[in-house]
């Protein structure tokens, strides 16, 4: 009995480790050139999830 556990995990476990999110981005920098005090600006970077779970973002920081 003790065998066929450890015969599992052996198994599994690269399945369950291996699994996780990947973002990959379209481009991960913009160039947003001469800025006036002031002026509002606004640029959208898209990503998408290439991994095989859930994707959570809990923090941005911009530079």
């Amino acid at each position: 009995m003790r065998k066929i556990f450890l015969l599992l995990f052996l198994l599994l476990f690269p399945v369950v480790s291996y699994s996780q999110p990947l973002i990959l981005f379209d481009t991960d920098r913009y160039d947003f050139g001469t800025i006036n005090v002031g002026e509002m600006i606004e640029y959208t970077f898209e990503f998408t999830n290439a991994g095989d779970e859930e994707l959570v973002i809990e923090k941005l920081i911009p530079s």
